[in-house]
């Protein structure tokens, strides 16, 4: 019999709400406690069969880049998943392995036996929207499959989490109302994602949500941007870091499978007046085409003069009021100055919300979708 502290589990459970890094904790306190392998909560599409990891917890990033370009769709315990009601607890033991190894002979190879997961369970927390969203644990051959006492903790675990998961919807949604009022940033026909003090993603707009559901270089697990090139996480990382510290525009390139480019550019949030406090706007775009402003038709909505005007197109371009002060030859007092002129004209109040009412205007270029290249 399988020892756990279940009071542990639940504290660590509702824990998660409050802790910076959500459910991973938790995930690693099952984890252990229950002797598994590895541990995540998926969303699955219930009619395309796509799958989104939101947390996980003993995967590595390339484990995730081979499950989502190829073998999401034949895991057959995500196939029964989907069908099943909330709250059900679905294993999958020695006969769903070896119906795997005679119908779907790469994921039996390339998952079961190359991973060693050899043994999973998986529980049904809420139906939303044609979306699944599951918690799904894995087992080696080496620790057995689950036994009846492990299956009845998961059972009575089960409700929490849907409770948690549910809490945690709404603490995202009121966080989302309180750090995002009056702001734009859902009006710009770009990808634009935002990161709070802690370097979590606290929310994307339609068209980030768009790009990433479709994009494999990037992703969001565990509440960070990730890419699925490894290679590329520390050079973000480094991105994120001199961005807060310089308060400077920094730009990351990431080559797709079709060997396109990406342009992320990392802007600092001003902290002035502003609720997301050290926040950093990261807007994704096709390298080969900068956004970019109509300076006649800025002039015409805003009465902008064409100097005006070329700060509009720096600040959408990302650049922070130091470096258009250096590019243009200008005292950053200068700058400041035409940005308070700018903000009176276009009734914006801070200057994250300038950028947003600026890329959400008809005198912003539609650059390429990044979700095409």
């Amino acid at each position: 019999m399988t020892k756990f502290n279940f009071d542990d589990l639940i504290k660590s459970l509702y824990g998660s709400l409050i802790d910076p890094d959500g459910f991973k904790p938790f995930l690693s306190k099952l984890i252990e406690q229950c002797n598994f392998r590895s541990g995540a909560l998926i969303m699955a599409n219930m009619e395309t069969r796509d799958v989104n990891i939101i947390w996980m917890e003993g995967l590595e990033l390339e484990n995730l880049q081979l499950f989502m370009e190829r073998l999401d769709r034949k895991d057959p315990l995500i196939e029964k998943l989907v069908k099943a009601a909330p709250g059900s607890l679905i294993i999958a033991g020695d006969a769903t392995r070896e119906d795997a190894r005679i119908n779907e002979p790469e994921f039996y190879h390339d998952w079961i036996c190359e991973l060693d997961i050899h043994y999973a369970a998986g529980a049904v927390l809420t139906i939303e929207d044609g979306w699944v969203s599951q918690m799904v644990f894995q087992r080696r051959h080496d620790q057995g499959m689950f036994l009846p006492d492990e299956m009845d903790m998961l059972k009575q675990l089960i409700p929490h989490m849907q409770h948690a998961m549910h809490l945690h919807h709404i603490k995202v949604d009121q966080d989302k109302q309180r750090l995002l009022s009056q702001l734009l940033f859902d009006q710009i026909q770009q990808p634009v994602i935002l990161l709070d003090n802690a370097n979590n993603v606290c929310h994307c707009n339609q068209k980030a949500n768009a790009f990433l559901s479709k994009s494999m270089p990037l992703k969001i697990i565990n509440r960070k941007l990730q890419s699925i090139k490894t290679n590329k996480n520390t050079e973000i990382d480094l991105a994120i870091n001199a961005c807060r510290t310089n308060k400077s525009t920094q730009t990351v390139h990431i080559k797709t499978k079709d060997n396109h480019v990406l342009a992320l550019t990392f802007a600092p949030l001003v902290k002035e007046n502003n609720s997301i406090e050290d926040g950093i706007a990261i807007f994704i775009y096709n390298s080969e085409q900068a956004p970019n402003l109509d300076l006649q038709i800025l002039h015409d909505l805003f009465n902008l003069s064409d100097k005006e005007g070329k700060v509009c197109c720096e600040l959408v371009n990302g650049r922070s009021p130091a470096e258009i002060a250096d590019l243009h030859y200008l005292s950053y007092e200068t700058v400041r100055t035409y940005i308070k002129r700018i903000m009176k004209k276009t009734q914006t109040s801070r200057q994250n919300e300038l950028v947003a009412k600026l890329m959400s205007s008809p005198a912003f270029y539609p650059i390429t979708s990044p979700s095409k290249v």
